[in-house]
């Protein structure tokens, strides 16, 4: 009988230990298409805190980069880490046909916000398509025909 107790108190024993090591890490909920697909990734720390990251759309088994995108004074440093965009919203415009986006972007292994990034230029036209802007996927580049450029 004693032999019984002692092997089931230390079953219930190592039942228990067993129990307290083991935590469920839940995962994070991953923002919405499309911005499950965008982060930035190969990010660069210049002088007078400028940081540079590449914009990429798409999965590990296929990756498409946008562009550049250059902010100042970002919390973030140049150590090679993944950044998930978590959301995008477009601002003024100076040009009707160029977007503008804020974009707010967290950290790839904590998951804390991290910054907000400007996109504009090329990049911000590329992410405008992805993102289904009309005015960017009907929009096509014409010469103006009053430059002097081409004289």
């Amino acid at each position: 009988m004693r032999f019984f107790t002692k092997l089931f108190g230390s079953l219930a024993t190592m039942m228990v230990l067993a129990g307290c090591g083991h935590q469920i890490e839940r995962p994070r909920p991953q923002p919405p298409a499309p911005f499950a697909y965008l982060s930035l990734t190969a990010c660069r720390a210049y002088r007078d805190n400028i940081v540079e990251c590449q914009i990429e759309y798409g999965t590990d088994f296929g990756r498409q980069r946008l562009g550049p995108v250059q902010q100042r004074s970002l919390t973030i440093a140049g150590n090679g880490e993944r950044y998930q965009i978590l959301s995008c919203y477009p601002v003024a415009r100076i040009k009707r046909e160029l977007p503008n986006f804020v974009c707010r972007i967290s950290s790839g292994s904590s998951g804390a916000e991290a910054a907000s990034i400007l996109v504009k230029g090329g990049t911000a036209v590329r992410l405008a398509r992805i993102l289904g802007d009309r005015e960017q996927l009907q929009y096509r580049w014409t010469p103006d025909k009053w430059s002097r450029l081409n004289d």
